[in-house]
């Protein structure tokens, strides 16, 4: 025998308002409650299963700390880094074409690029150590990013620096018509040949990994702030979100379970942008342009949208994992 359920007899034969019988209705307010949480859980699950586009987080955040202000000393040194790559990348292909048909590469020309690509390298690491000693979050969020991609890859930043600079030691070796130095010690042979091989071009990716995106186009479309609730729940993010990154500036001086929580309400708000984006995905306001511009930065890094989101949490889990050490320690 089949019931209906929604009015199926008690033992009195009177049909109880809700099956079963011994749930207890929730009031109207706690059941609205209720079914406005599972929907932003939801809307966070679909957002999050197969992301199409980036939300404002890591380095795709418009609100900036002091320390990486647009303007500001990390920033300067980013333009530096990434306006040279193209150029260097360019002429170093090039060569390597030159010599694989046969031809011998210029000395001069071969000095002069063994010169750029130190400059180039020390400033690199300059800025690698600015972000990794400061006491920002968001510079240290950059670096911890940088270090896992490199990771991905097979490989440590220390590592990379010691080959980039045999590469160097090996041009200026060959310009002046000298034997090449040898390999750093402890380093993988094989690896050091593909290095040699590539190097302009890896170093190039990870200074646009450095570099925070140039992402000029609005994310949504303008009908979406039609509505008063959407316009202000957007602006109350924005508001918590900035001030979030402002408490961040003085994230080296939090103590250990400090800086946890401090990392757990970076993730909280990145959910709340997840649900924002969410919606707006399912209701067609995402901006193409901003979709081409973001895809843009992370095909130079070599990443898609789920990539880009599981590198982030990388991070996130090494500062949670340094802090943790601090604590021990």
């Amino acid at each position: 025998m089949i019931h209906n359920l929604g009015s199926r007899p008690g033992a009195s034969g009177h049909a109880p308002n809700c099956w079963p019988p011994s749930q207890p209705a929730r009031p109207p307010s706690a059941t609205w409650k209720f079914t406005i949480m599972r929907l932003a859980q939801l809307l966070l699950a679909l957002s999050t299963a197969h992301a199409v586009v980036v939300t404002p987080i890591g380095p795709f955040c418009p609100f900036r700390s002091q320390a990486c202000a647009l303007g500001g000393n990390l920033d300067g040194d980013f333009q530096q880094l990434t306006a040279a790559s193209p150029q260097f990348v360019m002429e170093m292909s090039r060569m390597q074409l030159d010599m694989q048909m046969g031809k011998e590469p210029d000395r001069g020309k071969m000095a002069e690029l063994a010169k750029q690509l130190d400059a180039s390298h020390r400033q690199w690491e300059t800025l690698l150590a600015k972000m990794r000693l400061s006491p920002d979050f968001q510079s240290g969020e950059y670096f911890k990013m940088t270090s896992a991609h490199m990771e991905e890859q097979g490989q440590s930043l220390d590592e990379l620096g010691l080959m980039v600079r045999w590469q160097c030691d090996s041009m200026a070796a060959f310009a002046e018509g000298k034997m090449p130095p040898m390999p750093p010690p402890g380093i993988d042979l094989m690896k050091l040949q593909q290095q040699a091989e590539s190097g302009a071009g890896q170093q190039a990716a990870m200074s646009s990994m450095l570099s925070p995106p140039s992402v000029t186009a609005m994310p949504f479309d303008a009908a979406l702030f039609e509505s008063d609730v959407v316009r202000a729940e957007y602006e109350k993010l924005s508001r918590d979100h900035a001030a979030l990154i402002t408490m961040g500036e003085g994230f080296g001086s939090f103590d250990p379970l400090g800086k946890c929580a401090y990392v757990d309400a970076v993730e909280a708000i990145e959910e709340r942008w997840d649900v924002f984006y969410g919606r707006a995905t399912l209701m067609g306001s995402i901006s193409s342009e901003f979709k081409a511009q973001t895809d843009a930065y992370l095909q130079a890094i070599n990443l898609d949208v789920d990539g880009f989101r599981a590198l982030l949490k990388k991070a996130h889990d090494k500062i949670r994992a340094d802090a943790e050490a601090e604590r021990l320690g």
